[in-house]
């Protein structure tokens, strides 16, 4: 039996609520539903096809990323985005929740590498969409929807993905313990790098200190260049991206351009922690949600961008104002493809 008909029979042997459960890595970014049923997908981990030639790969749900990294490294490949190498979580989880985007301006995301994808619809309903190739225009891309999704439109059961050949050089750095102007500096510095970085990062701890981290990677004399020529601090790849709220707290994710940091730091507690990728997202470990509303009041002023991703409750999925129109093509997806409410 393959994964497609795996998860078909499983949904059709549910009944209420459903709820896509992997290796758990994501679980916290959705609300609470103990009504629902555990669909556990964790035990779909082939990498069915692996084409080092054309640079593509097709893998079922449950592939474990440090498993897929793995593989990849045989070939001297990589699945090029934030998180695509850690150790942490699956392909699946990944792409469902897609919690940090693009690492940089211009860098790569989920929603770039994802080709296609085999998948089930609620009622069972089995159908394909994108396709297995870089060079394709295969219809609508229907599968982009998966990206971000968190498993509440549709189950996927194979991802066709892109990917790019392995840096000949890379390494990551940290410098820390900066003050605000002396992090803007090295931030804006390395933004002008003529090869954009992969990852770039900005934090500010609870302490009031600041730092800069990221990847540079490339053809070896470039990034011994970039390391020297901004002073960087070189340590080993980090093995998670996430921030956790701190006990009785909140976890706020978000979006903000460069030039709005400055005004968004203002408008963030002095008790939490942040961090901004280059991309644009940005993390807020919040003490309290009362730290929470406040922000959340601010932020439009920035402007800025935001919804509480970990919160218990109804306090789960607050955020900022959203767009109406965008609202009401949520919804209708949401109605088109999934008329029950039955994934959660």
């Amino acid at each position: 039996m393959n994964a497609t008909e795996a998860i078909r029979e499983r949904l059709c042997a549910a009944t209420g609520p459903v709820r896509i459960v992997g290796s758990g890595s994501r679980a916290r970014h959705l609300p609470a539903r103990a009504d629902a049923t555990a669909l556990d997908l964790s035990d779909l981990r082939e990498i069915v096809r692996l084409d080092h030639g054309d640079q593509t790969c097709t893998v079922e749900c449950g592939v474990p990323l440090a498993t897929l990294d793995a593989a990849l490294r045989e070939h001297d490949l990589e699945l090029p985005c934030l998180g695509g190498g850690t150790a942490e979580g699956t392909v699946g989880g990944l792409f469902a929740c897609d919690p940090f985007g693009p690492g940089n301006e211009g860098g790569q995301s989920p929603r770039s590498l994802l080709l296609g994808l085999d998948a089930v619809l609620a009622d069972g309903t089995v159908f394909k969409a994108g396709a297995r190739v870089v060079k394709s225009v295969a219809g609508f891309d229907v599968h982009k929807l998966f990206v971000g999704s968190q498993g509440r439109l549709f189950v996927a059961a194979r991802l066709h993905l892109r990917l790019k050949p392995r840096p000949r050089a890379e390494q990551w750095f940290t410098n820390d313990d900066l003050d605000e102007a002396a992090a803007f500096r090295l931030l804006h510095a390395l933004r002008q790098e003529p090869l954009p970085l992969p990852v770039l990062q900005l934090r500010r701890d609870s302490d009031g200190s600041h730092a800069v981290m990221g990847r540079a990677a490339g053809r070896a004399g470039y990034v011994t260049g970039v390391v020297q020529r901004h002073g960087l601090h070189s340590v080993s790849a980090p093995t998670s991206f996430h921030l956790d709220p701190p006990p009785r707290g909140e976890l706020l994710t978000g979006l903000a351009v460069p030039s709005a940091l400055p005004e968004l730091l203002r408008a963030v507690p002095a008790a939490a922690t942040f961090t901004w990728l280059g991309g644009g997202r940005f993390q807020v470990a919040l003490p309290d949600p009362g730290a929470s509303d406040r922000l959340l009041a601010a932020l439009p002023n920035v402007p800025a961008s935001g919804v509480l991703a970990v919160a218990t409750g109804e306090r789960h999925g607050r955020g900022t104002p959203i767009d109406p129109g965008q609202a009401r093509l949520a919804d209708a997806l949401k109605i088109a493809l999934d008329p029950d409410g039955t994934l959660v």
